[in-house]
């Protein structure tokens, strides 16, 4: 029935226009009572640039709409706020980055680690340990960070709307509307995005794809395009590639041989830095990168069967509210359909195409799922999931450029029923009518903010005063006896040489890691949370010691875990194995005695050859088994990738005795390991950190050969004697020279129209503009 009304309404709206626009046609006026020019009010087709002053309403407006927001800024994102999930992996990311620096490019802080920028976005990490640099409070700056940006992205809508040329009623709402979508899906933007999942680099790269937007649709002296693209590239890359698929159908639609110039140029620029940063990482793909089977709807989204009925029931966008958001955007595409088939209507048919190529990328995850080896492939670039964050964003520019035309519509209506008014020798109806009406939408506007927005912040509101309470309390549910955070940062800071761990990835190691307990820990942590999982047989391989099962020192040592952090439920055995250092309550901390750490010794024993895809497949299936590779860590399985299928071959006994060899570490720097080793026969070192192309082993500056051993780790063979090895890692080779020049030709791309001269409000420099009315809701040229 809502949608039945808002469809009657905006086709009311349609016909009211068209008749206004018939009676101020070339028709001339009935004999009448003269009326002087002063008192016969113009027939407009089309406003001028707002007054300042009603663009500072605006603002004032919006600001105002965010006050709730603010109000809980001390409990959302001050020093005593919680932690989320993702955010937890983002800030001790931030804070090894602020602390230890980036020597070789590598990020120990999580399982084995990864090289930084080529597999993941960089930019929140490098902000987070900027700001901790500059004396900023952990917590602060990367729950800080991720409040101004959600605070920020309307302010964004705001400027950008000015800039096109929209008007000040419509932009405010679009703003509005942004800030305070309430969606089913909380992957799909607005604040639950962040404060509830920690989705740093998507809450970031929001303002910058409505700067992005912006940029193109306006003309400019110099394009900032491009420039925008790239950021949004380093951002979030999946978002990127959802931006740049919308943008380019966006100006298709549109028919503008400049708009879609500049939206090229802005791409190329994108695209340009996108692969100078990820592509080297895309090239050397291989396991343990990359994430298992079966990919459920956190990298795959859902169907067509599940996001239209929310979008019909008013779920996608305004869960658990008055679907006003939803409603509002169906409306304004309604409105947009009837104004799409005019010449002169390019935004309408921008904004429909925008919408509906959104909606697609975002159902379109069991379509690519099923086609087979092209969509695995598909699906390492671009998550559907991802297309929900641009719902939001896609929606209020449909509002907002709907409201524009009805307020376009509504001026005109306004106009004529003056004139006729004025013909009618009815100078008081002429003068209120054009009022009344021009001040419908916004105060209609007005109501409907002031009657949902107090629900919508009521939510916000009730979160952090919950997570305030949980920080409070230095707890978590269920409670656990003894736990105290304060305790287990002592512990973990004064870990020895060698990973620490907790027992299992449950709520009590997400409640200890929510505390921040783990920031200043002494040694990497065998966990990953968001940032890292994206190692993907690293991710799974790590949660494998279950210290309860027979046989968990051995495992532990195969993944480099010395210090464990467990219940007493789950306290590690046998005691000759674990030592039970310190315990409080039902909170236990235990170390493994003797064995290895991060550089361990063994032998081949056998080889799995095939595809990459294969060996990843199998690396995960075998990780589900009663017994594995992590329980007999001297006993190594190397991986080969070839082109044919999935085999595996036993290796004949080749002198290798890991028995009658040790190993003395010494400490380095994240991206490093060196060790003695002492060998009376051949044997193989596993450096146990996630293989990648760039490790580099020497032996007293002789180079070694590196293979891979699961789960996902590199060894080199040694014969007989002492060793000094020392692997260190490096990035590719002209990476950091490639990316400056890649971020240089996106700058140099802004730059074709430096000798035109500036032009204000979106208006286009070609003689054919002079004199022709601006079209609502700002100019797409």
């Amino acid at each position: 029935m809502l949608y039945l009304l808002l469809a009657l309404g905006v086709l009311v709206l349609r016909l009211a226009e068209l008749r206004a626009g018939a009676a101020a046609g070339p028709a001339a006026p009935a004999p009448g009572p003269a009326v002087s020019v002063a008192s016969a009010p113009a027939v407009p087709v089309a406003p001028g640039p707002a007054p300042r002053l009603a663009w500072l309403a605006a603002a004032a407006a919006v600001a105002a709409a965010l006050l709730p927001a603010l109000r809980d800024a001390p409990a959302l994102a001050g020093p005593g706020a919680a932690l989320s999930k993702d955010t937890i992996s983002h800030l001790a990311i931030a804070y090894d980055i602020a602390t230890s620096g980036l020597p070789h490019g590598w990020i120990a802080t999580n399982n084995g680690g990864f090289p930084i920028a080529l597999h993941y976005p960089p930019i929140g990490w490098l902000l987070v340990a900027a700001l901790i640099r500059l004396g900023v409070a952990p917590v602060v700056a990367v729950k800080g960070l991720g409040f101004a940006a959600f605070v920020g992205a309307p302010l964004v809508v705001l400027a950008a709307a000015r800039a096109v040329g929209a008007r000040p009623a419509a932009a405010a709402a679009g703003a509005v509307a942004l800030a305070w979508v309430a969606p089913y899906v909380q992957f799909a933007g607005g604040w639950p995005s962040f404060f509830l999942l920690g989705l740093l680099s998507q809450i970031l790269v929001i303002p910058l794809v409505i700067a992005w937007a912006a940029a193109v649709i306006r003309p400019a002296r110099f394009e900032l395009g491009p420039a925008l693209a790239a950021a949004c590239a380093a951002t979030h890359p999946q978002v990127f590639t959802v931006s740049a698929a919308v943008l380019g159908a966006a100006a298709i639609a549109a028919w503008d041989r400049r708009l879609c110039a500049r939206v090229l140029r802005s791409l190329a620029g994108g695209g340009l830095v996108a692969v100078a940063l990820y592509g080297p990482g895309i090239a050397s793909m291989a396991a343990p990168f990359g994430w298992p089977a079966g990919l459920g709807w956190r990298h795959i989204g859902f169907g067509p069967e599940r996001v239209l009925p929310w979008m019909l029931d008013g779920d996608l966008l305004d869960y658990e509210h008055a679907p006003v958001i939803g409603s509002a955007w169906i409306a304004a595409c309604l409105l947009h359909t009837l104004h799409a088939t005019r010449l002169r209507a390019p935004a309408s048919r921008a904004v429909l195409a925008a919408s509906a190529l959104v909606l697609l990328l975002s159902m379109s995850g069991g379509w690519i799922v099923g086609a087979g080896p092209l969509g695995r492939a598909l699906l390492s670039l671009f998550q559907p999931m991802r297309a929900l964050a641009l719902l939001p964003l896609v929606a209020a520019a449909a509002i907002l450029s709907a409201l524009d035309l009805a307020a376009a519509a509504l001026a005109r209506i306004g106009a004529a029923l003056a004139a006729r008014g004025a013909r009618r020798s009815r100078p008081a109806l002429a003068g209120l009518l054009p009022a009344a009406l021009a001040g419908f939408l916004p105060a209609a506007l007005a109501l409907v903010a002031a009657l949902e927005i107090p629900a919508r912040a009521a939510d916000l509101h009730v979160l952090a005063e919950k997570q305030a309470a949980l920080v409070a309390s230095r707890s978590c549910p269920p409670p656990a006896e003894g736990f105290d955070p304060d305790l287990i940062a002592r512990w973990l800071a004064e870990a020895p040489h060698g990973r620490a761990s907790y027992a299992v990835e449950d709520e009590f190691a997400t409640c200890s890691m929510m505390h921040a307990a783990d920031l200043r820990r002494a040694v990497p942590m065998a966990v990953s949370t968001g940032a890292g999982s994206h190692v993907g047989v690293h991710a799974a391989a790590f949660l494998k010691v279950a210290p309860e099962r027979p046989g968990s020192a051995a495992r532990a040592e195969a993944l480099g875990i010395r210090t464990l952090i467990h219940l007493t439920t789950q306290r590690p055995g046998p005691p000759e194995a674990w030592a039970l250092v310190d315990r409080r309550g039902e909170v236990e901390l235990s170390r493994r005695v003797g064995g290895t750490d991060y550089v361990g010794l063994g032998c081949v024993r056998e080889v799995w050859r095939g595809r990459e895809a294969d060996l990843l497949a199998a690396l995960f299936e075998h990780l589900e088994q009663p017994r594995t590779v992590l329980d007999t860590p001297g006993e190594l399985v190397a991986l080969e990738a070839t082109r044919g299928p999935l085999e595996r071959v036993a290796v004949a006994d080749d002198g290798c005795d890991a028995a009658r060899s040790s190993v003395r570490e010494v400490p380095r720097e994240p991206g490093a390991y060196e060790a003695i080793v002492d060998a009376e026969a051949p044997v193989d070192v596993v450096f146990r950190a996630t293989a990648y192309s760039g490790w580099r082993v020497r032996d007293g500056g002789v180079e070694l050969a590196t293979r891979r051993v699961a789960p996902g780790f590199f060894a080199v063979r040694v014969g007989p004697g002492r060793h000094h090895l020392e692997a260190v890692v490096a990035l590719p080779r002209f990476y950091l020279q490639g990316l400056a020049l890649a971020c240089g030709a996106a700058l140099a791309l802004g730059a074709p129209h430096l000798r035109r001269p500036l032009f204000r409000r979106g208006r286009l420099p070609s003689r054919r503009s002079e004199g022709r009315p601006r079209s609502p809701g700002g100019s797409l040229d």
